[in-house]
């Protein structure tokens, strides 16, 4: 499949998985089919210091977008939020055993092997290891089975995502206070919920009264419809901020799949790397834009590279030394996470921040790929293991597997400051279930 139709493949998926009765759950919140990031990375991560006011960012306009590049500027810092929270790990001491570590958490010895995926021997720990405890984790599935899945959560503990119905069409759900709540369509018979800011304004996709796809801003009860660039396919957002701008992609009069930032009713193209495609995944309190384009001069298969958008301009940020790479996620910080191809041709987790890029590294050899970061810094994506792939979190470099509440398989796909994580795993029937996992506790 040549880039092109990668990219146009996740669109049409979600219009396909919208419109279909049964759809099979696919990566929630929009991220590409990679992953996150390697086991114990050496490289030190410098948590950026001092973000705008919000003051600040109310005030600065919003610039309408033009086809020149501009330098990137390296991201301001700002101290890590004290509402962080942080991995529970263990330093192993001389004569400590697995087992023992288990007992002292509560914990079964397979959840926490599961969970440390950089310990090969159960036998073979040495003093100094740094041991990841297992995150708890609330199945958020109704109990009448029916599938579900959660894309995205706020620092409120907001939940939005999206459960298939007795007919066996999806409904977006926003999950509060212990209960999931329907909250609705634009007149046709699906919806599903991408992403929830703080305010609790979300954005997802829904089918209309014709049964066509369309993009939708939901807020104080009502859903709006947030239109198109002109082109007769749907529009998907994925992502909105604080300021309730909304990114995604939709297609143009001609036909193109591009980026959009939608706006107090308006929606702008934010044009392309210089191919025919691109694609927004998310954007910061900042307005700064990530993503993934098609680059010039593609004949068949083309490369598709990274962006930043900001200030009327698309920027590249390049790759690891291969010819492609894709941004989905970016902090109020400015510190970009995704996956490259390298020079070997190997998939590798990146952390973009002060201008550069650097390769989170991977296990084994094997791929690994990142797809959110928080304001604490704390990355998310999945890592290829011995054992399959598998959801992880990595933190000051200790990664955390975050395995399957349930059995089977498991998908997290967000991250909020308070270390809760959402996603959907199987649940002890065999459904895909939402599911929330806290960090932190023992």
């Amino acid at each position: 499949m040549n880039a092109k139709r990668r990219a146009a493949s996740l669109l049409l998926g979600v219009l396909l998985a919208a419109c279909a009765g049964t759809p099979a759950v696919s990566t929630p919140s929009g991220s590409p089919p990679a992953a996150l990031s390697p086991i114990l990375i050496t490289t030190t991560t410098t948590v950026p210091t001092a973000a705008p006011t919000a003051a600040a960012l109310m005030a600065s306009p919003l610039v309408a977008p033009t086809p020149t590049a501009v330098p990137l500027p390296a991201p301001t810092a700002a101290p890590t939020p004290s509402s962080c929270v942080t991995l529970n790990e263990y330093v192993v001491v001389t004569g400590d055993t697995l087992w023992e570590i288990a007992q002292r958490y509560g914990v079964t010895l397979d959840p926490l092997l599961a969970a440390n995926p950089q310990v090969r021997d159960r036998g073979l720990i040495h003093p100094g290891d740094r041991i990841a405890i297992p995150p708890s984790a609330i199945d958020l599935g109704k109990p009448d089975g029916y599938p579900s899945a959660a894309s995205d959560i706020n620092n409120n503990g907001q939940i939005v995502g999206r459960i298939q119905s007795p007919s066996g069409r999806w409904r977006a759900f926003l999950w509060q206070d212990g209960a999931m709540i329907d909250i609705g369509t634009l007149g046709g018979p699906t919806s599903m919920a991408h992403d929830i800011n703080n305010a609790g304004h979300v954005v997802g996709f829904s089918s209309a009264a014709n049964n066509a796809g369309r993009g939708f801003l939901w807020r104080d009860g009502a859903m709006i419809d947030v239109g198109t660039m002109g082109g007769a396919i749907a529009t998907v957002p994925m992502a909105i901020n604080d300021r309730d701008q909304v990114v995604g992609a939709a297609f143009t009069v001609g036909g193109e799949q591009h980026a959009f930032l939608w706006q107090d009713g308006a929606m702008s193209d934010l044009g392309t790397l210089g191919g025919t495609w691109s694609f927004a995944y998310d954007i910061n309190e900042r307005g700064q834009v990530v993503g993934v384009s098609s680059m010039s001069g593609c004949d068949g298969d083309c490369a598709q590279h990274a962006f930043l958008w900001q200030d009327g301009a698309m920027a590249d940020l390049g790759t690891l030394g291969g010819d492609s790479s894709s941004a989905p996620a970016i902090n109020d910080l400015g510190q970009i996470v995704g996956d490259s191809t390298t020079a070997s041709g190997t998939r590798h987790a990146f952390l973009w921040q002060d201008g550069a890029m650097v390769d989170l590294g991977a296990l084994d050899g094997g791929w690994s790929g990142a797809n959110r970061i928080n304001e604490c810094g704390q990355v998310m994506g999945k890592v290829e293991t011995p054992y399959g792939d598998q959801d992880v979190l990595w933190q000051d470099g200790l990664m955390i597997a975050l395995g399957t509440p349930g059995r089977g398989h498991s998908a997290a796909a967000a991250i909020n400051d308070r270390g809760q994580i959402v996603g959907w795993s199987h649940a002890a029937s065999g459904d895909e279930h939402a599911f929330l996992w806290q960090l932190g506790a023992e």
